[in-house]
Formats: C-alpha cells, structure tokens, sequence
C-alpha cells in the first residue's frame, strides 16, 4: 500500500508540472492536456499491471509452463511495454512547449496510434493466452489470463478524448457549451441513457464465445471461440431459416415500402380538410393493435368453418381453405396484416415532408398549366426522395429481422416450413432450452450481417443521388 500511494503521489505531481508546463508555453485548454497525459499514464498503468498478472498466473505451480512459453510471454511483455512508453513520450512531446500546431497535432497523433497498435495487440495476446490456457487445463479453465474489456474501452474513451479535444474543433465546441449549455443538461440523460442501457451491457458479448453457464458466471464460463457459429452453419435447420427470413424481409420490402408513400401522396391531394383528417385518424388506428389481437382477429376471420372469409368463398362456390394450416398462405397473410397494421403510421414522415413543401411551388405550377399528375411527378416525388431513401437504407438494415411476435404466435403445424425463421428459433433455442451463448451467437451474426446492409445500401445512395445517412 506504501508503494501504491508514492506512485500515485508521483503521477500526481507529473500531472501538476505537466499541466503547468503544457498552460504555459501553448495555451492548450486543461482537459486536452488531462486527456493526453492521462490516456499514457492509463497505458502504462496496464501494462506494468497486465504483465505482473500474467507472470504471477504463469508462475503459479498447478501448471506446468515450458522454458519457450515463458520466453515468448517475455518477449511480448517488453514488446508492449515499450510501444506503451512511446505512445506515452509522444503525449508528453506534444505538450512540451512546440508552438507549431501542426508538431503538437502530429505527436498527439502518433501518441494515440501508438497507444492503439498496443491496446490491439494486447487484446490478441490475451485471446491467445486463453486458448493457451484452456489447452494447458483440458478446458476447464476458470476465468480468463486477463480481460481485453477495460483495453478496449479505454482504446475507444482515447479516440473520443482526441475526436473531441482537436486542436481546431476545441474553441468552437468550448463555445457551443457555454453558450448552449442547458441543451447539453438536458441532452445529459439521453446519452447516460443510452450509455447505460446500450453500451454496458456489451459487456456481455462475450458470452458468445464461451460455454456460458449461469452458475460459473460470464468470465468463469469457458472459453470455446467460434464453436457456437459453426455449430449453427452445421445445423439442419440453418439454411431453412436464413433463407425464410430472408424472403419474408424482402417480400415485405417489396411490397411495403412503397404503400405509405402512394397512401401519403394521395392524402396530400385531398382538399376536403374534414375527410382529410378522418381518413389519416382511420389509417392510425391499427398500428395500435398488439400482434396478440392482430393473430386472434386474423384466426376468428380465417376459421375454416365460421370465418367470414371461408363463408364469402362457400357462398360464391369455392373450396373453403384453411389458411392458418397450409404454408403457401403465411408469407402472404404476414405482409398483407403487417401492411394494414403499419402502412397508415407510416405515412406520417411522407406526409410531414409534403406540407414543408412551399404552396407556391404548386401555385407556380398551376398557372403553368400542370395537372395534378405532373404536380405529384415533378413537385412531391422530388421532394419524397430524401426521406425515401433514409427509411429505405433504415429498413434495408432488417433483412433477416422479423416480427418474432407475430410469427410466433401465427405459426401452426402446417406452416412451420414457412414460418421457422431466425427470431422463432432463436426464442425456442434461448427461453425454452437455455442455450444463451448459442443464441446469443446468432444474433451477433444476424446484427453484423444487418450493420454491413446498411453501410451498403448507404454507400450506394450517397453513390447514386448523393444522399445518405452518414
């Protein structure tokens, strides 16, 4: 403990003369001197830490360590440390009274490459030293040599510290706060929000690549790389599921999309403001009907026996039809419910971008003699077109998403080979038999697949009529 407090005495007043020193000669704001200094301090404070745990782990007599692992753990050990000690002297350069913004700007550069290239690489080293030590241990080894999680957050914190602190953007955001500060309060508990709700529980990744087990925890679960995603490519079901999901994504896509625009052209064109506003308070209605009564509704209309549906065909001469059985009518029965149920909702961005419209655009096009046809083709459609391509590449990224509510509770024994997609099965394999990293495993997939349709459909938009999300 004695030892302790001298360090952390020392690193103060290194701190306090850099800071000084850094206030002194270049001016620079304090928190752009904490975040650099601090970020090489945490980098070396890892890695003395890190490589004492590992040499005390390796050391430990239950295990029997060759003379050539122990030289490697070596080698690698005093490979990170130095990379963390450059990364540090280049910080402490770039506070040491250059002038020149482009000198400080170009240490404090390289001081974070530096820091990133040693972060990664220890993030790999430790992956390996685990598979090490479940090889060493016949799989039944208790927890990790090391957690890559504190690495990686302090990586990403760095990159925010250096995004944000830049040189050229620190005045103007400096004054942004002072001058909008209550914005800022109030934008305070979204992002702890979302930090707290989405970011955290990230930490729980990782139970993808082990064996989790509830009882042993996240970290005392073993370690079993990427065992759950080729056990799920191996399986039998695997192409039955990617491949209905898939269609009933893009089937819906297809004929979706495009209703709540027509549906928000046609209402722009009704003048009678009553009927307007009825009609729109209608269209609403059903996207307040949970998927539970939306099914019961479908299966009291579909009966085979006492349907209205089934009555209107017997009545006409046909064959009444199970629907809810027979597995050609479920992809069918999914899309036309889903776009009763959300097309009028929908419209509501469509119909928000028409009224910002300026009216003398239309009032121009009148006197020029336009029908209504060429107001929407040449006035509404151009208009439409930034907010289409926006919900497009939103909606672009749910390929293999689906209403596992609604599928769930509309799959029956006869639609099963349609109706078995990826969020059925993964609520079966999860809530019902407990395999969490399985599961957990398949969604990663499912968000990675998603995440890169996105940036694909984004990049093709920005490509094609230079909008796009980001």
């Amino acid at each position: 403990m004695p030892g302790m407090f001298w360090i952390v005495l020392a690193g103060a007043a290194v701190l306090a003369v850099l800071f000084f020193l850094d206030w002194l000669t270049v001016k620079t704001d304090l928190p752009a001197a904490a975040g650099k200094v601090g970020f090489g301090l945490l980098s070396m404070r890892f890695s003395f830490h890190e490589i004492s745990g590992l040499f005390s782990y390796f050391s430990a007599s239950r295990y029997d360590v060759d003379p050539g692992f122990f030289s490697q753990l070596l080698s690698c050990a005093e490979v990170m440390l130095a990379v963390s000690l450059a990364a540090f002297a280049c910080w402490i350069v770039s506070l040491a009274g250059y002038r020149s913004r482009k000198i400080r700007t170009g240490f404090a550069y390289a001081g974070f490459g530096l820091f990133a290239a040693g972060q990664l690489a220890f993030i790999a080293f430790v992956t390996y030293l685990d598979f090490r030590v479940v090889y060493m241990t016949d799989g039944h080894a208790n927890g990790t040599v090391g957690s890559a999680l504190p690495r990686l957050i302090s990586l990403l914190a760095a990159l925010l510290v250096l995004i944000l602190l830049r040189d050229r953007a620190r005045a103007g955001m400096a004054v942004s706060i002072r001058r909008d500060w209550q914005l800022y309060v109030l934008l305070l508990a979204a992002v702890a929000a979302i930090f707290i709700f989405c970011y955290l529980p990230m930490y729980g990744i990782q139970i993808v690549f082990r064996d989790y087990k509830p009882a042993f925890g996240i970290t005392g679960s073993r370690w079993i790389g990427l065992t759950n995603f080729t056990e799920f490519f191996r399986s039998y079901f695997a192409p039955r599921l990617i491949l209905n999901t898939l269609l009933l994504n893009v089937y819906g896509l297809l004929w979706s999309f495009p209703v709540p625009i027509l549906m928000a052209i046609l209402l722009n064109q009704l003048e009678w403001r009553r009927f307007k506003r009825f009609t729109q308070t209608a269209i609403y209605a059903p996207h307040f009907i949970s998927p539970v009564v939306l099914v019961g509704m479908l299966m009291l209309f579909l009966r085979p026996d006492s349907g209205i549906v089934n009555q209107i065909i017997g009545t006409l001469g046909g064959t009444q039809v199970n629907f809810m059985m027979e597995s050609s009518w479920f992809r069918s029965l999914f899309i036309g419910s889903g776009i009763w149920q959300s097309a009028g909702w929908n419209t509501i961005l469509y119909i928000a971008a028409l009224t910002a419209i300026d009216p003398g655009l239309y009032e121009a096009a009148t006197i020029d003699g336009a029908t209504k046809t060429q107001k929407i083709r040449f006035i509404d459609i151009p208009h439409l077109l930034p907010v289409i391509v926006m919900l497009l590449i939103l909606n672009s990224g749910a390929m293999l998403v689906s209403n596992t509510d609604k599928a769930l509770l509309m799959q029956t024994a006869g639609n099963m080979s349609r109706s078995d997609i990826i969020g059925v099965y993964v609520y079966t394999m999860g809530i019902r038999g407990g395999q969490f990293s399985f599961v957990a495993a398949i969604n990663l997939l499912v968000n990675v697949i998603n995440f890169a349709m996105i940036v694909s459909v984004n990049w093709m938009a920005k490509r094609l009529n230079q909008t796009g999300l980001f």
